[in-house]
């Protein structure tokens, strides 16, 4: 409620008086006295001059005598509403009247201070119940009060509201207007609508919130400093559970989301094993949920994002961590959310290779490779053979152990590598390595076999008709095998029914040899000898009839 100054006054009264005429007295004022006269501030039957009574024992008058109309009052006990005139008649008798009261008015006598008061505290102009005179000046304004905001505190893209009410009041109970301003719009805004101030948080840093408040006259001003953080993101994993466990192979999938209640804020989710670097699971903006969806596959004791490892050799029987977390643009970052998990590595597989021995003296001499090949998991495996960086050639296994033949004609002459691998089901694998030297050693022979296998087109035959061109000083023998298939061959010599000139130094034998049964199993044996390694004779042409 407003004040006001109030002026206060001592009261002045003013009587109004009737004189009723009592009686005339015919006695002469004794001279030489004062008049004793009444105080006109104070009503008439209160004697203003002394607590004493006087005694009406003579009229007192002028000295002079000569005061014709003058009067006196004079009081008496007890105290009334009223006290006796005596009024002069000349100089030797009194008219006595009954001097009454018979109406008061009041105004302001003596200033005597100026207080603060509402603006009904008193009748204005009037005299008030307490005995004094009172008048209402002009409004006594004073300046709005307040009490300090504290500093506040608010995020990016959030608003805070205040009720300035609750901060600012006036001592007149004036309606107060506001107006507000922040030293840095750039990272939070400041607007008031009536007595509701509402801050913006834009950018993360501080500001300086000033406001003014006004009561039509005075205006109060208070700073306060508010502070734009940021908010950090969440993150919720959905897999992997809690201490699962990974065997070679196995599939790592690592699924959830982030948010941040910051608009508009880019958001990176990672991940990281044990101390290893970490990887990106998502990026996204945070107007909405992020999903992620990564998929790390566990082999050859390392954890793998497509083909490229992200961690070391993980140790089996241990407890193994993985971190997810998030982070926004302006460096907020969520707690990360961590899993165990275990990991059985793949053991590679075993393979051993026997001691080799080459043998043999032409390319059609063979000689065997052998070696183990296990797995300590139990895991199946397969093995496979190359030489010297050709195609590889699948190897069997027969209760743990493999070999293969290697005939002379394979090798090259100088430097030759085999490499033996072995793989397990889970593509882990090991490998060996073999280098045989092969050295050339021309020695000339004075007798050659060869021996021919000869397929029926119906499958087998009885009879065989053949004829061999041949040098002329060539030494032939020819043998042949017809048995069926499983047995043993047979040989039996054959001996040219006609020789016959091809043309000169070249002669052309002819041969027939019939079974009784068809045979499917038939091989030509030749033979050939020379004098001595100077002689150099061929056979030119082989050719036949099967019946």
């Amino acid at each position: 409620m407003a004040k006001y100054f109030w002026y206060r006054y001592k009261v002045k009264a003013k009587y109004t008086f009737t004189d009723t005429f009592l009686q005339n007295e015919n006695r002469p004022p004794i001279y030489g006295y004062a008049t004793n006269n009444v105080d006109e501030t104070r009503p008439p039957f209160i004697n203003p001059k002394s607590e004493q009574n006087p005694i009406l024992r003579e009229i007192m008058l002028g000295a002079d005598g000569t005061n014709n109309g003058a009067f006196i009052f004079v009081f008496s006990l007890p105290v009334s509403n009223f006290v006796t005139k005596y009024v002069a008649n000349g100089a030797s008798n009194f008219a006595v009247y009954k001097h009454t009261v018979s109406s008061t008015t009041y105004e302001p006598g003596e200033y005597l201070t100026t207080i603060t008061a509402d603006e009904n505290a008193y009748i204005n102009n009037a005299r008030n119940s307490d005995g004094y005179w009172y008048a209402r000046g002009e409004k006594a304004n004073t300046a709005p009060n307040y009490t300090q905001i504290p500093t506040q505190s608010t995020k990016k893209d959030g608003v805070v509201t205040i009720n300035l009410a609750n901060y600012f009041s006036d001592p007149q109970g004036d309606a107060l207007t506001y107006a507000v301003s922040s030293s840095n719009p750039s990272v939070a805004t400041a607007s008031v609508s009536g007595s509701t101030l509402t801050l913006s948080g834009k950018e993360i840093g501080s500001t300086w919130i000033t406001v003014d408040a006004n009561d039509g006259d005075f205006t109060t001003t208070q700073g306060f400093a508010l502070n734009v953080t940021n908010t950090a993101p969440t993150v919720s994993v959905s897999s992997p559970n809690a201490n699962m466990t990974l065997y070679e192979n196995d599939l790592f999938n690592i699924t959830g989301s982030a948010a941040d209640v910051n608009a508009n804020q880019s958001v990176t989710i990672y991940a990281q094993v044990n101390m290893e670097q970490k990887i990106v699971l998502g990026i996204g903006l945070s107007n909405a949920p992020i999903s992620f969806n990564k998929q790390l596959k566990f082999k050859a004791g390392k954890l793998f994002d497509g083909e490229t490892a992200i961690t070391g050799s993980l140790t089996d029987g241990v407890p193994h961590t993985l971190k997810i977390w998030a982070q926004d643009g302006d460096g907020g970052q969520s707690p990360s959310t961590d899993r165990a998990f275990y990991v059985v590595p793949n053991r590679p597989p075993s393979l051993t290779v026997d001691t080799v021995q080459p043998s043999g003296i032409i390319n059609t001499d063979k000689f065997k490779i052998s070696g183990t090949a296990g797995d300590p998991d139990g895991n199946p495996v397969t093995a496979t053979y190359r030489l010297n960086g050709g195609n590889s050639v699948a190897l069997e296994i027969v209760e743990g152990k493999w070999e293969f033949d290697i005939a002379l004609a394979q090798l090259q002459v100088g430097s030759n590598t085999f490499v033996v691998e072995l793989m397990d089901s889970y593509d882990f694998k090991v490998s060996k390595t073999i280098k045989l030297n092969k050295n050339e050693v021309k020695t000339s022979i004075l007798q050659s076999v060869a021996r021919y296998k000869i397929t029926p087109p119906k499958g087998s035959a009885k009879g065989v008709l053949l004829w061999i061109q041949r040098d002329e000083d060539l030494n032939l023998t020819v043998d042949l095998s017809m048995t069926l298939k499983g047995e043993q061959e047979s040989y039996v010599p054959l001996t040219a029914m006609h020789t016959v000139p091809v043309y000169e130094g070249v002669l052309e034998d002819e041969f027939y040899y019939e079974t009784v049964e068809p045979k499917d199993n038939i091989i030509l044996k030749l033979t050939t000898t020379r004098a001595n390694i100077n002689v150099d004779n061929k056979i030119y042409l082989i050719m036949g009839v099967l019946e």
